[in-house]
């Protein structure tokens, strides 16, 4: 609320309207965000999800939201958990009580991952009231629970809850992990983190699905990030998907990677007004069509581009694994935010609508120009 009207290129800083200033553990906003999303076309939520193992405030935080969600069915939208398993640091201007004492310098409280297996046991019962939630997103039975970039302390942790959730009746749990890096097929980047033989992309890969005992993985999320890399761009459709060679698509093998986009970016409101990062600001027509072409891209590409299309559509919704992460529905600290706005209206939520309406109408026809 206290932000400036304007950044200091003075293009609008978006604020709620609709929905307001609210409280997300009331059941009112929450309602109404989900029938926003029912009504445009967002298929499901995920949801951050924060657990610590340290003695400050052990177990769920900021968890009132969920916990009311379950109680209260809203909003009534297929939803999945995305575990911030990061230690929370000083990074945002925070502001704290003048009492406060830091455990360590500039940290508000630290993550642990420790291999007492009743601590991964108690993460694990805390969670399976979510995971038996009809509206939980499962992919062939297994819950999908996401983690904000890997930690070696899931080598021991995430398996465990695997095992636990096997025990509770699922055959598994379906684990998706955010990368900070491009798409491997949607945006191609120059510069020498991502050339070479073996890439800087590919090595991460290897980490991630070679090196973890097994395949711990399923896919990793190309996190939306408003990295300096994709600072000005738009995800892109392979040519190779648009040129009608049949047998060129077949030569390239789905990969394993979500595409993540961020419909705008401007953490004005929560940076210092000169030093804040303007990542996706401008006119709203211009910014909204940079998010068009990204969701078009990504959109197109996981229900048109492989040979494989026909067998996912025979897969019920529910178990579908073809995923796109926008970021985000409701993080005005950083200008992130599909909700109705003063800057863009409902216009984000229009364009996901009619962009799935235009794809679904063509039925994967499309030129190389669009």
């Amino acid at each position: 609320r206290k932000a400036p009207e304007k950044n200091r290129l003075g293009f609008r800083i978006p604020r709620p309207t609709e929905l307001g200033y609210y409280n997300y553990s009331d059941t009112v906003p929450r309602r109404k965000q989900g029938e926003l999303a029912n009504q445009y076309g967002i298929d499901g939520f995920i949801f951050h999800h924060y657990w610590f193992n340290d003695e400050t405030h052990p177990g769920p935080n900021l968890h009132e939201p969920l916990v009311n969600m379950l109680r209260d069915g809203y909003p009534d939208v297929p939803f999945a958990l995305h575990w911030c398993a990061q230690k929370w640091i000083v990074t945002w201007n925070a502001q704290v009580a003048p009492d406060f004492k830091f455990p360590k310098s500039d940290v508000l409280q630290d993550q642990y991952f420790p291999s007492d297996e009743e601590k991964i046991e108690e993460h694990y019962n805390w969670l399976k009231q979510f995971f038996h939630h009809p509206n939980y997103i499962k992919v062939d039975g297994k819950p999908l629970f996401m983690v904000y970039q890997k930690k070696r302390g899931h080598l021991h942790w995430l398996p465990k809850l695997r095992d636990l959730a096997k025990l509770d009746g699922f055959p598994g749990l379906y684990f998706v992990a955010g990368v900070s890096k491009p798409h491997e097929h949607l945006l191609k980047v120059e510069g020498e983190e991502f050339e070479g033989p073996i890439t800087a992309a590919e090595k991460q890969k290897e980490r991630l699905f070679g090196n973890y005992g097994g395949k711990l993985f399923e896919k990793i999320l190309a996190y939306p990030n408003p990295s300096d890399w994709a600072e000005g761009r738009s995800l892109e459709i392979p040519t190779w998907c648009v040129d009608k060679i049949e047998k060129d698509k077949k030569k390239v093998q789905r990969g394993r990677e979500i595409a993540g986009i961020i419909n705008s970016f401007d953490n004005t409101p929560r940076r210092n007004y000169t030093n804040s990062r303007l990542f996706t600001t401008g006119k709203p027509d211009e910014v909204v069509e940079m998010f068009r072409k990204s969701f078009d891209a990504a959109l197109y590409y996981e229900a048109c581009c492989f040979s494989d299309v026909n067998d996912r559509l025979s897969k019920v919704q529910k178990d579908d694994d073809r995923f796109i992460l926008i970021n985000a529905m409701n993080e005005w600290a950083e200008g992130m935010a599909l909700e109705p706005s003063d800057a863009y209206g409902r216009k984000f939520l229009e364009t996901i609508r009619d962009t799935k309406d235009d794809i679904s109408k063509s039925r994967c026809s499309r030129d190389v120009e669009s």
